[in-house]
């Protein structure tokens, strides 16, 4: 089926939302637009973000150049976020600034896989450069799309619909990792890992180029942000010590740039020390999805309930395991455990915190606030990575001596995962206690929302839902009650 095919389809099941007169329908048309959208921005994520790392080790990166690779674009996205917010402040138009931006973004794919084929002693540069220009658009856009959603999508529920959205995404994400995974495993077996490679990125081009069709027909209700929202970086910055939003926002800067000690060299270290293939590369991946993909809308309710500050609280608690457990074995099922419990902790932080930035910070400030923050997430991701994980990655030892016993691992790695946990567990421990929920909740302590995680609560749900979904009701209407569950 060609493009057009396909997105005619999607217009006629769907409806544009930007001809709708009334703007209530507008806005539920563009809530369902936008979770068809997230789905076709999935295949870019598994086709393309999910294989840029493993492009470049394939194409003999050093370890400083995929800590670059993961971290320097994220910098230039966050500058990159300014320039958006301040180009969707001056507009008034969000549409009109995600929707070519995001075409940009798509295009920067064809590059990234040419320009290595024709001028290969310049292959790991411009992986770089097309990776770096892919992420500053996609960044770029952000601020304006985070303002729009934040207008069409109603304060009661939020935490609910971005997690029913999250939960297609993520499915998505697997699906299609999955399936970039098995092209590739079919091309390394034949000996044109290039050629696998190329198609990935094609894919993801494609994906992201029908993801501008769905958000161009996206409703985009008035914005006329007044002078009196504008506030400059340096306004913000000194707003720190007394602004509960400020030290969210330090908390989750600091929180990143500490996992992005280790997180550019999970993949080095899964792809180079164990050696692993392709297909057990690509299913390591995957367990991490599936987790993330029953978890996240139970976060979702959990926060429209609870406060999504007691969600960041207790998948704080979480986030430092995972970097360990990788050090205490190499076998692969083991492993495949671990990426569980890394799927869990981070599908809660990432819906805990986008949806605390709704919660915490009025309409006319949402885009300039988002770009601000991920400033400060970009530089410390930049720290995190490039300068701290990438000179541990090389300085670090592979043996450590204790007492009378010696512990080696395959590689320095292992020892920057462990930093990380530690640099993880130090900043929960200081700046959790910094800032405070916004909203009037049902209060519930963190212990016992790890003790519901753990428990059958969440599984039952997902099955009763799911059971729901695939059992059409016969003759007349039932409504179905199902098992209390957030």
């Amino acid at each position: 089926m060609s493009f057009s095919r396909i997105l005619k389809t999607l217009q006629h099941g769907l409806g544009s939302a930007e001809s709708c007169a009334d703007p209530e329908e507008a806005r539920r048309r563009t809530r369902t637009l936008s979770v068809v959208e997230g789905g076709v921005w999935s295949f870019m994520a598994g086709f393309g973000d999910a294989f840029i790392s493993p492009f470049a080790i394939f194409l003999k990166a050093s370890n400083r150049a995929v800590a670059l690779l993961s971290t320097m674009p994220v910098l230039l996205g966050a500058f990159s976020q300014m320039i958006g917010a301040s180009l969707t402040d001056r507009l008034g138009r969000r549409r009109d600034v995600i929707v070519p931006l995001v075409t940009i973004q798509a295009l920067a794919f064809l590059p990234l896989f040419l320009i290595p084929l024709f001028l290969p002693s310049h292959a790991v540069l411009a992986v770089l450069l097309c990776a770096g220009l892919a992420v500053a658009c996609g960044h770029a856009a952000t601020p304006a799309w985070m303002s729009l959603m934040g207008d069409v999508v109603p304060e009661a529920g939020r935490g609910d619909y971005f997690g029913r959205r999250g939960r297609v995404i993520i499915l998505l994400v697997f699906l299609s990792t999955l399936s970039a995974g098995g092209v590739l495993t079919v091309m390394q077996q034949k000996g044109r890992v290039a050629t696998g490679f190329a198609v990935l990125f094609s894919v993801a081009c494609a994906a992201r180029l029908l993801s501008a069709r769905l958000l161009a027909r996206h409703y985009d209700p008035p914005y006329r942000p007044t002078r009196e929202q504008y506030f400059s970086f340096w306004d913000f910055l000194r707003r720190m010590p007394r602004s509960n939003f400020a030290k969210f926002a330090l908390f989750f800067a600091l929180m990143t740039g500490a996992a992005n000690v280790a997180g550019p060299f999970f993949n080095v270290y899964m792809l180079r020390d164990l050696q692993w293939s392709y297909a057990q590369f690509t299913v390591n991946t995957a367990a991490f999805l599936v987790t993330q993909f029953v978890l996240v809308r139970w976060w979702g309710r959990i926060g429209d309930r609870h406060g999504n500050r007691v969600v960041l609280v207790t998948t704080s608690l979480l986030l430092p395991v995972p970097a360990v457990l990788w050090t205490l074995s190499t076998d692969y099922f083991v492993l495949l455990l671990v990426q569980i419990v890394a799927g869990a902790a981070w599908s809660g932080f990432s819906i805990g915190a986008q949806n605390f930035v709704y919660d915490a910070v009025t309409p006319g400030k949402r885009a300039r606030i988002s770009a601000y923050s991920t400033v400060l997430n970009g530089t410390f991701t930049l720290l995190g990575g490039t300068l701290l994980g990438a000179w541990l990655a090389n300085n670090l030892p592979e043996t450590y001596g204790f007492g009378s016993h010696t512990v080696t691992f395959l590689s320095p790695l292992p020892g920057v995962f462990i930093v990380s946990a530690l640099l993880r567990a130090l900043v929960a421990a200081i700046f959790l206690p910094l800032f405070r929920e916004v909203r009037e909740t049902e209060r519930i302590h963190p212990v016992a929302l790890l003790l519901r995680l753990s428990g059958s609560d969440i599984l039952t749900g997902f099955i009763w839902q799911t059971v729901l979904r695939l059992t059409p009701p016969k003759g007349r209407s039932v409504r179905f009650r199902r098992p209390r569950s957030d």
